[in-house]
């Protein structure tokens, strides 16, 4: 290998990891304990990675608050090598003890059993 495309590998690394990036928004109040962020993939990121990383960033700002996640709803938009791919995420961050929290998981209890 040349000199000349030893030098190109970290410029080709670059690229690579570049078509993979994920950019979220801030996360913004939009209700009681109710909040809303945009992950946008772009390049060659995947809806479901869009969506994982959405989802894991939600969660970390819940932990930071003390409180836990409760997804709301998740809108999708982009298509995969064309356009960026969009998660707009809806989600809740409350307390263990709060009466929402305990109804939704003993409602996701029942339906998985």
């Amino acid at each position: 290998m040349s000199n000349r495309q030893l030098r190109l590998w970290p410029a080709v690394a670059v690229v690579l990891v570049a078509g993979c990036v994920t950019v979220p928004s801030n996360i913004v109040p939009v209700g009681k304990d109710t909040y809303q962020l945009s992950m946008t993939g772009v390049g060659f990121a995947t809806q479901a990675n869009t969506n994982v990383k959405a989802l894991k960033t939600a969660g970390d700002y819940c932990d930071k608050l003390g409180k836990h996640l409760v997804m709301q709803r998740n809108t999708e938009s982009g298509v995969y090598g064309w356009s960026p791919r969009q998660s707009n995420l809806t989600f809740l961050c409350l307390d263990a003890n709060d009466p929402d929290y305990t109804h939704k998981v003993q409602a996701s209890v029942t339906v998985s059993n």
